[in-house]
């Protein structure tokens, strides 16, 4: 039939013929369609099922054509530079099939997606079919030179229509339809069971996208998702009733969980979730210190003062970060946002103290001594993950100059009394300290340790002195720690009228030192003394562990069967009456009575009070301790003023230096930086405008020229703008 007979060629009618033939036959279908689609307006997968059919059966008069008239493609088409049939029959379905119907068939196809979301039972493959043809129209459209239905099909697909006149749509009707079913699921259902819907839709709507969809929908269908069913409604799943508080409260992880894999993507979601879990470590916490206040006033109520040294707050602390932060770890993948939370909610808590006489960082550091002095048992294991958690106890106060202070004065305790568990573990807390907060930090501590570790050898050659103590006339083990001023806590020196034997020997050991280091000189601190005392009492000897000042009071009672009045003994021991209370309150009215007196049992009257030795005294320890209370009563009082001392010199030098760095500042920026470069305590802007003001109106002398001195100021203001300072080289 494409061969020409004779002189007549037939390839041109044969051509026009086939191409009338495909598009009546598409009008054809075009009618059925269109009846189809009147007739059956609430069954849309049987207009569907039409549409697929007539679009299969379509391709298959397409290919069989192109196969019976091969001859024309190869030879008339390529003369003439005509589309080819396969690009005629399709250019047919896409000009008299799809453009009238195509609104109609998304339509459908919506409506098929709607009900399979609602759970109905839809044909998903069939809606796939009536997909595809989206991607092959805009082809139809476009090339003329298609080979065969084959080569249609297996052609990269250009998307612009499936785009355009599809996908766009289909997302706007998904947005619409999670948009009006949301806000009642989440009405309906508590906090839980909402994410659990949206985690089991999200699934299901990638399903749908893999199954029916071009690859390209998959991630713009998931955020529509993601912003009408979880952005949209963020704050109100986090902060209803049954949100993340109630979730927290009730230990549900696998939820919270869902929570945030579902949420932290989104900046509301993360916000309010880090907001709730703020609010509720900051509850957890503040229970803590509500526990520990109600300690506090009922021991109150029953004439008892509360100590700093009291374990239960610090380990709820402890127990509380422990468990929060593996709480960020397993159900936050570890988010940052968390941590800050926590550290915040902490931070606030432990910067609020409950009592003036009993601060937060006294009973942090009064917990770490009883780690660090061996109180509280801990394997090697144990206590490096505590000291790492009490560390981040630490990073949390805001003024640690005062807890290096206080820590200072407790590792002087712990060495002085050989109360540690070991050197090598207090230097790795004080590498700890350092690490954190920088090497000034810690050099008095580092200080004290080497000093320490010196002491022994010095005890060493004062031990082979002692071998000779018969010699000497030493009766009694004698040592001695030599500190260095710079390092330990300050102390007062107070008198106290040894005994002939102890004068004795701190006389051979001025003399013994003097020739080692001639040009030190050596100051006595009793209050720091350590005697251990044997006393025979009922028939029964006992190892007193005491104080100097303890020591020369139970010495006055050797040997003596009379009653001394308080004042003797304060007489005889050359000491103030405040001194002598103590003392004899430890001894008389403690724990361990070994001096009986007259009078009230519980209180000095230095006036009437008689005391002599209690010959009755029993105890089941063969050794124990008498603690007396601490001599300098206003030492916590001026440990706060060397403190605040401290920080005056601090604030000083970061001004200058601030200002010798950038020459002219504002006062905001001034006051500004000098707060954001101070790192152990924080600074009040009053306190840094006071330390300003004493700058401007402060001189330091200079060598000028000649070598003379001359007076000059750090800083200035600048004239006409009062707020403006100008550094003074």
């Amino acid at each position: 039939m494409c061969s020409s007979v004779g002189n007549r060629d037939h390839s041109k009618a044969l051509y026009d013929r086939s191409q009338q033939e495909l598009i009546s036959i598409s009008q054809s279908v075009l009618g059925e369609l269109k009846q189809i689609h009147d007739t059956s307006t609430h069954c849309a997968e049987t207009f569907l099922r039409h549409f697929a059919h007539h679009w299969a059966n379509h391709k298959i008069l397409v290919k069989w054509i192109q196969q019976l008239f091969r001859h024309l493609d190869n030879g008339y088409v390529a003369n003439t530079s005509r589309a080819t049939l396969t690009s005629v029959g399709l250019r047919a379905f896409y000009d008299h099939v799809f453009i009238p119907l195509k609104f109609e068939l998304s339509e459908a196809i919506f409506f098929a997606i709607d009900c399979h979301r609602d759970g109905k039972d839809v044909d998903l493959g069939l809606i796939r079919s009536c997909v595809d043809v989206f991607p092959i129209m805009v082809l139809a459209s476009r090339v003329s030179n298609l080979a065969s239905i084959q080569a249609a099909t297996n052609t990269q697909m250009e998307v612009s229509l499936y785009l355009h006149e599809f996908e766009s749509k289909f997302l706007r009707r998904a947005s619409d339809y999670y948009a009006q079913n949301s806000k009642q699921w989440l009405e309906l259902a508590s906090a839980s069971n909402y994410l659990y819907k949206v985690e089991t839709i999200i699934r299901q709507e990638a399903e749908l996208s893999h199954q029916i969809l071009h690859a390209s929908t998959r991630d713009k269908l998931l955020k529509v998702c993601q912003r009408e069913l979880l952005e949209r409604h963020a704050d109100a799943i986090v902060n209803q009733g049954t949100g993340m508080h109630f979730l927290l409260e009730h230990d549900h992880p696998e939820d919270l969980q869902r929570m945030y894999l579902l949420l932290h993507s989104s900046p509301n979601g993360a916000a309010a979730m880090t907001c709730n879990f703020h609010h509720f470590a900051l509850g957890r916490a503040k229970a803590i210190l509500k526990e520990r206040a109600e300690r506090v006033l009922r021991l109150k109520a029953e004439g008892k003062v509360a100590s700093a040294d009291d374990p239960v707050m610090v380990e709820q602390l402890l127990a509380l970060r422990t468990r929060l932060t593996s709480m960020i770890a397993t159900f936050f993948a570890g988010d940052s946002q968390f941590e800050r939370a926590l550290d915040s909610a902490l931070q606030d808590v432990a910067n609020n103290d409950i009592s003036k006489e009993t601060t937060n960082i006294e009973i942090f550091v009064m917990y770490t001594d009883r780690i660090l002095s061996g109180k509280i048992k801990l394997p090697d294991e144990s206590m490096e993950h505590t000291l790492n958690e009490l560390l981040h106890l630490f990073l949390l106060i805001a003024d640690k100059d005062l807890y290096a202070e206080r820590y200072r004065e407790q590792l002087a305790k712990r060495l002085l009394a050989k109360r540690y568990v070991s050197l090598h573990t207090e230097r790795a807390m004080i590498v700890k300290l350092k690490t954190q907060q920088g090497a000034p930090f810690t050099t008095k501590l580092e200080g004290m340790i080497n000093d320490f570790t010196i002491g022994e050898d010095l005890g060493r050659s004062w031990s082979s002195l002692r071998e000779t103590s018969c010699r000497s006339g030493i009766k009694f083990e004698f040592s001695v720690q030599v500190l260095t001023q710079g390092f330990w806590p300050a102390q007062k020196q107070r008198e106290l009228h040894l005994t002939s034997e102890l004068q004795e020997a701190k006389t051979q050991f001025n003399a013994w030192y003097k020739e080692r280091h001639s040009h030190r000189l050596l100051a006595w601190i009793h209050a720091l003394d350590n005697v251990v005392v044997r006393a025979m009492l009922r028939t029964r000897s006992y190892d007193l562990l005491v104080s100097t000042f303890q020591a020369i009071a139970l010495l006055l009672f050797h040997n003596s069967h009379v009653s001394l009045a308080f004042r003797d003994v304060c007489e005889r021991m050359r000491i103030d009456s405040a001194t002598g209370r103590r003392v004899l309150h430890s001894l008389a009215c403690g724990k361990h009575r070994v001096l009986l007196k007259t009078g009230h049992r519980k209180v000095i009257d230095p006036a009437l009070d008689q005391f002599k030795p209690n010959k009755l005294f029993t105890s089941k320890l063969k050794r124990f301790s008498i603690t007396m209370p601490v001599l300098d009563a206003e030492r916590r009082r001026d440990l706060e003023s060397d403190v605040q001392h401290q920080r005056n010199f601090s604030i000083d030098a970061t001004l200058v230096r601030i200002m010798k760095a950038r020459k002219r500042l504002s006062h905001q920026e001034l006051v500004g930086e000098a707060i954001h470069q101070i790192q152990h305590f924080t600074p009040d802007s009053k306190l840094v405008r006071q330390r300003i003001e004493g700058l401007i109106e402060r001189e330091y002398e200079t060598f000028g020229p000649a070598s003379s001195l001359a007076a000059c100021r750090y800083l200035q203001r600048a004239e006409g703008d009062p707020k403006l300072y100008i550094y003074l080289p």
